[in-house]
Order: structure tokens, then C-alpha cells, then sequence
């Protein structure tokens, strides 16, 4: 396949979420769901880095979660007891409060931006 230069690159990517399991105490379970992420430069990526290093502590952490919430577009096979749950940034940002579902997330954003490393299974 020839490489074609895009002005946006759009892509979807696997997630596994690995959470405690609410039926069997000191058990987990894996769920997944597949992201959509938008790459973004990174000269843009480090710049965010460095405001938000920039700031006041406190400030540091309610930003935390910036770049994937600048990056993730949309998602896939993510439900409540209701059915499908479509993607919003609120939905995205409620989701980001657990640490599981964060540190799934930041792994698989992280895969995607070096999916050889990824297909060898670090």
C-alpha cells in the first residue's frame, strides 16, 4: 500500500479495560470496546504536555486527561444497562474518572502511535 498524506489521520483501535470484577472478589474482568482517535502532531502534543506542566498543581490535575480527550472521536460496543451509549465528550470524561478505564485507554492510545511495539506484544 503506497502512503498517502492526509490533513486529518482518523483511525479506530482496540481498548481492553481491566476492572474488578463485581461478582468474585480479588477477580478482574477484561471488556473492550474500539476507539476512534485522531492523530495530532507532536509539536502539538508537546505543547499541550508543556502548558499543562506549566500550571498550578491543582490545575495539573483537572487537565490530566487533555490529549485524549483532544484525540478520542468516538467509540464503538460501549453500553449501559440501557443499550448503546453514544459518544460525547461528557460521556468520555465521566468514563476517564475511573482509573481503569483511563490506564486501558492511555495503553491503547499509546499502541496505536507505535503499533509495531504493539503487534510484538510489549
Amino acid at each position: 500500500m503506497k502512503f498517502k498524506i492526509v490533513d486529518t489521520h482518523v483511525y479506530w483501535w482496540p481498548v481492553e479495560v481491566v476492572s474488578p470484577d463485581p461478582e468474585k472478589p480479588g477477580k478482574t474482568v477484561t471488556q473492550s470496546f474500539t476507539m476512534q482517535f485522531q492523530a495530532i502532531s507532536s509539536d502539538e502534543g508537546e505543547a499541550m504536555l508543556k502548558e499543562i506542566a506549566a500550571l498550578p498543581v491543582e490545575e495539573q490535575k483537572k487537565r490530566q486527561h487533555e490529549e485524549l480527550i483532544r484525540v478520542c472521536k468516538n467509540w464503538r460496543d460501549v453500553t449501559d444497562d440501557s443499550g448503546d451509549v453514544p459518544f460525547t465528550e461528557e460521556a468520555l470524561k465521566a468514563c476517564l474518572q475511573f482509573s481503569w478505564f483511563s490506564r486501558g485507554l492511555y495503553k491503547a492510545y499509546s499502541r496505536s502511535l507505535a503499533p509495531d511495539e504493539a503487534r510484538k506484544g510489549n
